[in-house]
């Protein structure tokens, strides 16, 4: 019963399509690996996308600009190897590289090489490529400025274009020491073709130059950086007055329409940050006490405010005291004011007479005596216990009706100090 069971179900398989087709399939892939096994003839596989690595060189000699380099090459023999042969078998090799002593351009010959476990196949041809161009030289590592070469085409009528201002002011170079050594100057370059309006920054990329202002072929060096931010700084535009800064002016005298400065006023760039309502070019300090009929004119160095730049190439301008009608008169005064004394303190002047000069208009000055003159002697100058002599200044004051009229010059006189105690015991 068991026996009828089992010839049953076996013949029963035959029967069935589908086990029929498996059963066709595994029988002629056994013949298959049995055919391939024994034939003596040799199968031709073309293995692509193999590595090219070349020998290390010697005189501190570097391959430069090698790229991931690929290539391809026929292999021969038993089928069932070759099959299975891939790029991480195989790679490509310079096929002598002793010629190579000297920098410069070299063309080397390629063969494969078997660098896997796998070796009963021969290569049935040369690689393709089956040769390569190579750039050798020396390493060199060095730092180079970076020049500003942005170019702006225009700006607005009231604007002014600053000095650009680079990101990173150096850039360090390395990799065919004879490139390297060519360059002369390394460029930040960037050209506005349309207006600016206003304060802008571009990313400009790094331009390398020989000294006959060639550009440079970059495929053999790298650099740390390849681009710089550079901030091109648009200010307005203003044209200020220049105003004389005059020092010990006195305060009764009016001679401002006397003043005269050359030039008068000054085209600066004023950032768009700072409101241009109060602006101020002031000239450096002259000295009013210096001032004469024969010294009246000065040359000053101008004081441009905080962030402004001068634009029209104005450094200094002189300043002019009109002396027209005026003329010199001297004075003796012996009337003399001391203020300030200590509340212990007795003081006297030495000298009974003081003679100044005057400087004003002639209409003015014939009117002008002593008595509209005061001269005050301030005791504040010493401590309000000095006992003793000393050299005192005297300032000479004018009646405010004289105000074209001013005194020339500085004056002291000998003050001598004491005690009140001391005066009145005596």
């Amino acid at each position: 019963m068991k026996k009828r069971i089992s010839k049953f179900r076996l013949g029963k398989l035959f029967y069935n399509d589908k086990f029929v087709m498996c059963f066709s399939f595994a029988l002629a892939f056994i013949l298959w690996l049995y055919v391939a096994s024994t034939t003596q003839e040799a199968s031709v596989f073309t293995v692509t996308d193999i590595p090219v690595s070349l020998p290390e060189l010697t005189h501190d000699l570097k391959y430069f600009n090698i790229n991931d380099i690929r290539a391809e090459v026929r292999i021969s023999g038993n089928a069932l190897v070759v099959a299975t042969v891939t790029s991480d078998d195989i790679y490509i090799t310079a096929a002598d590289t002793s010629f190579i002593t000297s920098p410069g351009n070299y063309t080397l010959d390629l063969v494969p090489k078997k660098s896997g476990m796998k070796t009963d196949y021969s290569f049935e041809s040369t690689p393709s490529p089956s040769s390569m161009n190579v750039y050798v030289d020396t390493q060199l590592e060095r730092e180079f400025p970076i020049t500003d070469k942005i170019i702006v085409s225009s700006v607005d009528e009231n604007a002014y274009v600053s000095t650009t201002t680079l990101s990173q002011q150096t850039v360090k170079v390395s990799g065919a020491g004879s490139v390297v050594q060519s360059i002369a100057q390394v460029c930040a370059e960037y050209e506005f073709t349309s207006p600016l309006t206003q304060t802008t920054v571009v990313n400009a990329p790094l331009v390398f130059y020989d000294e006959d202002g060639k550009k440079i072929d970059t495929r053999y060096i790298t650099s740390d950086i390849t681009r710089v931010d550079a901030t091109v700084p648009i200010l307005k535009a203003v044209t200020v007055d220049i105003t004389p800064s005059v020092a010990n002016l006195p305060e009764t005298l009016h001679i401002a329409d006397r003043i005269h400065v050359t030039p008068s006023s000054v085209k600066i760039a004023v950032p768009n940050s700072v409101s241009t309502a109060n602006l101020e070019v002031l000239t450096s300090d002259i000295d009013f006490s210096e001032v004469s009929l024969s010294n009246n004119t000065f040359e000053t160095k101008l004081t441009i405010p905080s962030g402004c730049k001068v634009i029209d190439g104005t450094e200094k301008a002189e300043v002019k005291f009109d002396m027209t009608d005026m003329t010199l008169k001297t004075l003796t005064l012996s009337d003399f004011s001391v203020i300030n004394e200590g509340t212990e303190q007795s003081t006297s002047v030495s000298a009974k007479s003081l003679s100044i000069t005057l400087i004003g208009s002639k209409e003015q000055l014939a009117s002008l005596t002593a008595s509209n003159v005061t001269a005050v002697i301030d005791m504040s100058q010493k401590s309000s216990n000095f006992v003793g002599m000393a050299e005192m200044a005297v300032t000479v004051n004018l009646n405010s009706k004289f105000d074209l009229c001013w005194v020339y010059g500085s004056y002291t006189v000998s003050v001598t100090a004491s005690r009140k105690s001391e005066n009145s015991s005596e």
